[in-house]
């Protein structure tokens, strides 16, 4: 992911000596959706030396509680959530969803509340995003969901539920 001066906040991954960058998890223009990104790792990655920046500033550091489960990850095929597993109930309702066919590159906007009922707030993407399709191409996937400012998606195609 390539820095850009938007690209303010952003979530780090440090080894526990703070010598070694291991991961950018999360960069933001927008700072609430830093927030939920902030939350989430904080579930996401046990056992690991966060750090929350904005700017060049560091607003928030922590050592998250729990052992090291998995490895750190890479950002998943540029999905903004960045192979986080984010909980539908981390979303607040200025956010919108696009899902995304990796196969056939359609898109459609989806509103959040749509996919909580059908699944509930406790869901993860990684979850929701196997029980999509798309329903332009028919090959079932697999599709991508990347979380949205309401104000960066106005006029971008109608959403759907």
């Amino acid at each position: 992911m390539a820095d850009s001066a938007e690209d303010n906040f952003r979530i780090e991954v440090w080894d526990r000596e703070e010598k070694t960058h291991l991961e950018t998890i999360s960069r933001s223009p927008d700072a609430v959706v830093s927030l939920a990104a902030w939350q989430a790792s904080i579930r996401g990655r046990p056992g690991a030396l966060l750090i929350h920046y904005d700017s060049r500033h560091v607003t928030e550091k922590i050592m998250t509680p729990g052992g090291v489960k998995i490895p750190p990850q890479t950002i998943i095929d540029g999905s903004i959530h960045a192979g986080l597993d984010v909980a539908l109930g981390d979303l607040r309702s200025w956010h919108t969803l696009r899902a995304r066919c990796t196969k056939c590159s359609h898109h459609a906007m989806i509103k959040p509340d749509g996919l909580i009922r059908r699944y509930g707030k406790d869901a993860f993407f990684s979850s929701v995003e196997r029980a999509l399709f798309c329903t332009s191409c028919n090959k079932g996937g697999p599709v991508r969901l990347e979380i949205h400012n309401v104000h960066e998606t106005e006029g971008v195609g109608k959403c759907t539920t």
